[in-house]
């Protein structure tokens, strides 16, 4: 089953990259939809997003905006590999 979910998120992130770059609409809602998954089937990618989100600032702002815009569900996964900036704490 875990497989299966994979690669459902792999597809899921692959249309939503391309349709990105078409004028059909929905390219992030994929993107979403996929990382979520990938996020709740695999400690191994989330622990890889989170990595990518801490290190590349350019990733981590429009993950961010998708959690916002997003319901729960899907930004719930997300927001687990939200980066921890120390930086950020300490400006608070």
């Amino acid at each position: 089953m875990k497989l299966i979910l994979t690669v459902i998120a792999l597809i899921l992130l692959f249309f939503g990259l391309i349709s990105m770059f078409t004028p059909f609409p929905g390219g992030t809602l994929l993107i979403a939809g996929g990382c979520a998954l990938l996020i709740c089937t695999s400690e191994r990618a989330a622990n890889m997003i989170k990595t990518t989100r801490t290190n590349k600032r350019w990733v981590n702002g429009p993950m961010t905006w998708m959690e916002n815009k997003m319901g729960e569900r899907l930004s719930g996964p997300m927001r687990r590999t939200r980066p921890t900036v120390i930086d950020d704490l300490i400006d608070k």
